[in-house]
């Protein structure tokens, strides 16, 4: 076996045949519709509530290249990529530049990772939390981010905030 290691600036330059194949291996390894803005396959992915995010998070928490990649999909939307309104799209080589994973294959594991435990908390082996685009895009229900984005802001809000030094005085 022959492991492949790109980092992010690498996929994002890629030619667009190698993203295409990047693509193929996720969805090979995912599943999940073509999202070609327009289509009505969006409707197969869950919407997670704000309790069952909160619940994933709990389940995952002692993986942080994992959190921090669920935390991904709770990003404000940026970009101007015309999107279906209840889906998020998160571009998969922004993905790796805001978690600094160098390859393809952690991100997976990630995602691994993350559909495993939502597919046990939903007691339901065919659930789909995720799905891609031939343009190096990955979704989730726009549910899905509002849910994800209210746990992180809840737990942001629970931070102590830092005490100012003595230099501060």
């Amino acid at each position: 076996m022959v492991g492949l290691v790109l980092s992010p600036e690498q996929v994002k330059s890629a030619p667009p045949e190698v993203r295409a194949w990047l693509h193929t291996l996720l969805e090979a390894e995912y599943g999940g519709p073509d999202l070609r803005p327009g289509r009505d396959e969006h409707a197969a992915l869950a919407a997670l509530a704000p309790e069952e995010a909160a619940a994933l998070l709990d389940r995952i928490r002692g993986d942080f290249l994992t959190t921090q990649v669920f935390f991904e999909f709770g990003r404000d939307p940026v970009g101007t990529a015309q999107v279906p309104p209840n889906l998020h799209r998160v571009a998969i080589p922004d993905i790796l530049r805001h978690t600094q994973i160098g390859d393809v294959q952690h991100f997976a594991a990630c995602l691994d990772a993350i559909t495993a435990t939502f597919r046990a908390l939903r007691g339901d082996p065919d659930a789909a939390l995720f799905a891609f685009d031939q343009g190096g895009g990955c979704y989730v229900h726009a549910t899905t981010r509002q849910s994800i984005h209210a746990v992180w802001r809840q737990l942001a809000g629970a931070l102590p905030r830092p005490q100012p030094g003595p230099e501060a005085s």
